[in-house]
């Protein structure tokens, strides 16, 4: 079947029609500037080339080269401060060594073999560290919160911001630290939490293989390994506190009893720390042998001047809510007294009464332990019936009165032999009763 001549110049006209915008299409010229060409993507169309000013960098189409993203930045917010707080649950007192600055040295408080420092000084060249020197460190529980307060020699502008104050809590009695609260000398009078940290250790190696005592070189620990809290980063923000009071004479700490939670016994002491400053460290006597710490005793020759342990101090370790045996590593060196005044008792009621006077009789002996004992001291009473045995250690003792009565109707109105345990600071009143008949006027 033959086709009409128009169909075939109306097909003609299309094909080459065809061809013309296939020709345009394929060579990427054409078409409307800006409109999306076949296989581009949607940021390709966004950014199709304008017609760009002379001297300026055309577009392109590559992708932006990464940046890193800034640190995310955030504000801590404290929804309470320590409150002030008055009066002193326990306190510790420590060498003052300000009187021998001059001389470069300690005269007492360093016994590097227990753990303990009285390094005020910087390294080889013994520059005296006021602020670092302790005097008194005072303990005051108000739950919920637990304030430390460091009386120190001096100020020292240099030590604020790097002296750190703090306290180490043995809360299961040990010898080991379970945690350290410190804090760097704080600028102002106001609370902040800026430079104050709290340390746990959460595998029991602070002090080494025997606590308080000199490991070195041991290097297997790790000392307080996990942080609570760092500059209020932590969390609880508000956990650890510290300011200056009494304008920047003493320093004092604050934490949240709760930290420690609420330890009803624990060991305790404080330090200053304006050289190694490092919790993952302690006990710093395992970390350091005695002659790479050196010593601030002249007379240790060997070890004199001090070395890589210096502008330290720390006080011995004091015990909170018990009575210690007296052989703890590190305790201190307790001290009591028993006194008393042998007297006439007119009424035989066994107290000493108004109007009833001391006589000076006998023999007062003291012995250690239980009664009967004696032996460790002696002492006549004063005229007026009195004695004093001060500076005792704590501990057990005996205390007695030996007199030779004169005639028979003399005779004892209280125990003329009484055990007596000293607890820390702890003063006992013993008094022995005599009475007699007088003669007839």
């Amino acid at each position: 079947m033959s086709q009409h001549p128009i169909f075939h110049a109306r097909f003609f006209l299309i094909a080459a029609a065809l061809l013309l915008m296939l020709g345009c299409n394929l060579s990427g010229q054409g078409g409307t500037p800006g409109a999306e060409q076949p296989g581009a993507s949607p940021t390709a169309k966004i950014s199709a080339p304008q017609d760009t000013p002379q001297g300026a960098v055309a577009a392109t189409n590559s992708p932006p080269t990464d940046t890193p993203n800034p640190t995310p930045t955030f504000t801590i917010v404290h929804l309470t401060t320590p409150p002030d707080a008055t009066g002193v649950t326990r306190f510790i007192t420590d060498f003052d060594t300000k009187p021998y600055a001059d001389k470069k040295k300690a005269i007492g408080g360093d016994d590097y073999s227990t753990n303990r420092y009285e390094r005020p000084y910087t390294a080889e060249e013994m520059v005296y560290l006021p602020d670092v020197d302790l005097k008194r460190v005072d303990l005051r529980i108000a739950s919920p919160w637990v304030y430390l307060t460091f009386e120190f020699s001096d100020p020292r502008a240099e030590g604020v911001g790097v002296t750190m104050y703090g306290g180490e809590f043995d809360t299961n009695k040990d010898g080991r630290g379970e945690y350290l609260v410190w804090g760097a000398s704080p600028a102002s009078g106001e609370w902040t939490t800026d430079g104050v940290e709290m340390w746990k250790d959460t595998n029991s190696d602070v002090g080494g293989p025997t606590p308080q005592v000199n490991n070195a070189p041991w290097t297997l620990g790790n000392g307080y390994d996990k942080r609570l809290v760092t500059g209020g980063v932590g969390d609880d923000p508000d956990l650890a506190w510290i300011r200056q009071i009494e304008g920047g004479k003493k320093v004092q700490l604050a934490f949240k009893y709760s930290a420690i939670a609420d330890a009803a016994q624990f060991f305790w002491n404080g330090l200053a720390d304006a050289g190694v400053r490092k919790p993952e460290w302690f006990d710093y006597n395992d970390h350091f042998t005695q002659a790479e710490a050196g010593s601030p005793y002249p007379v240790q020759t060997q070890f004199y001047q001090l070395k890589g342990l210096a502008a330290i101090d720390n006080t011995c370790r004091d015990a909170f809510g018990f009575t210690p045996v007296g052989n703890e590593p590190g305790l201190c060196m307790y001290y009591g007294s028993i006194t008393g005044t042998v007297f006439r008792d007119y009424n035989e009621n066994g107290v000493l009464n108004g109007g009833e006077p001391g006589v000076s009789l006998g023999t007062v002996l003291l012995g250690q332990n239980v009664c009967p004992s004696s032996g460790l001291k002696n002492m006549v009473p004063s005229g007026s019936g009195t004695y004093a045995f001060n500076d005792l250690l704590i501990g057990t003792y005996c205390v007695s009165l030996n007199v030779a009565f004169p005639d028979p109707s003399y005779h004892f109105t209280t125990p003329s032999i009484v055990t007596v345990t000293l607890t820390p600071g702890a003063h006992k009143v013993v008094n022995f009763g005599i009475n007699w008949t007088d003669p007839p006027a």
